[in-house]
């Protein structure tokens, strides 16, 4: 099997079907599912035991007899395949038309490249139509919903941690240790699976006090998510050049870079790296939009010292260092 397609499954039945009926059908490269039954009730257990019967060698199913939670049941599916690579997704997913053979002609162009997203309505994509086979863009984090892992990757860093118990942040844990090991995370942009956000998750009473407990693991781990800005209104071909070395890194360790220039940059293409161009009253622009951010700048670099020292006197209002770049 080229890909082994990973779902955990607790219940929601129709969405299960759905999801399974779209893999099946829109499927065009070799692969087989693992499906992993975290103690569904009777009717969604029938579905999946008809499935196996109904698809045999396709379809490896393992049924928990409690619910083990989803982080859990994707690492029981992760160290169950032996394929090159391994797609964990939803099963509050519907997958388009040539959405795995796109991911996987992505991953096999660079081999930086380790981990793959589609296109989706959560990454703020309608639609991959129109999209050149083969292109991504890198992204900042791969996202869990549906992710597409090379199989060094998990022989390098192995499984997700399973410290964030039933789930957040384990994802963006993962990208940043493939990070770490030199690789990039990517989003194929021909490729699309819809997501219906928070349907197989669920969330419960004890959903926000999880979900600060994983984000102060994460933190500790690798620092608060920070935005760093760089405010260019000269042109010196040096300093473009310069711009453009430092600021992939910054974004590569999941920092956020804000761009502000009064014309168009060739800015490397990343999830995290924002361009804003102001033609037209720049420094005032520039100064509002700094100063009304509501997740503020931890940094600021600035080509003009004049605008510099503007920013340092008002920097009791923005919080940022400010330095001359």
């Amino acid at each position: 099997m080229m890909c082994d397609i990973v779902i955990a499954v607790w219940n929601n039945l129709n969405l299960t079907e759905a999801c399974v009926d779209s893999i099946i059908k829109n499927t065009d490269i070799d692969y087989r599912l693992i499906i992993i039954d975290n103690a569904s009730s009777d009717e969604t257990k029938k579905y999946l035991e008809a499935l196996k019967d109904k698809e045999k060698t396709r379809v490896l199913l393992v049924r928990n007899e409690t619910n083990l939670g989803f982080l859990k049941a994707m690492n029981q599916g992760i160290k169950l395949s032996g394929a090159p690579y391994v797609c964990l997704i939803n099963n509050d997913t519907i997958v388009n038309r040539g959405w795995l053979g796109e991911m996987i002609r992505v991953a096999e162009s660079s081999d930086r490249i380790g981990l793959v997203n589609p296109s989706s309505n959560t990454l703020g994509q309608k639609s991959g139509d129109g999209e050149p086979t083969g292109a991504y863009a890198e992204i900042g984090s791969s996202h869990g919903f549906c992710m597409l892992i090379k199989r060094e990757v998990i022989t390098k860093i192995g499984v997700f941690d399973e410290i964030y118990g039933m789930g957040n942040f384990e994802d963006t844990d993962y990208s940043r240790r493939a990070i770490k090991e030199g690789y990039i995370c990517v989003r194929a942009c021909r490729a699309y699976v819809y997501h219906s956000e928070g349907s197989s998750f669920g969330r419960d009473s004890s959903f926000d006090e999880r979900f600060e407990r994983n984000r102060q693991i994460y933190e500790f781990r690798w620092g608060k998510r920070r935005w760093i800005a760089y405010i260019i209104s000269s042109f010196d071909d040096n300093l473009i050049k310069a711009l453009e070395r430092d600021i992939m890194p910054v974004a590569r360790l999941g920092l956020w870079v804000w761009c502000f220039s009064l014309k168009p940059l060739a800015l490397p293409v990343h999830s995290n790296i924002i361009a804003n161009v102001f033609d037209r009253y720049f420094y005032l622009k520039t100064l509002w939009k700094v100063l009304t951010k509501k997740k503020r700048f931890s940094e600021i670099f600035v080509t003009d010292e004049r605008f510099a020292k503007v920013l340092e006197k008002l920097a009791f209002v923005h919080k940022a260092k400010v330095h001359s770049y």
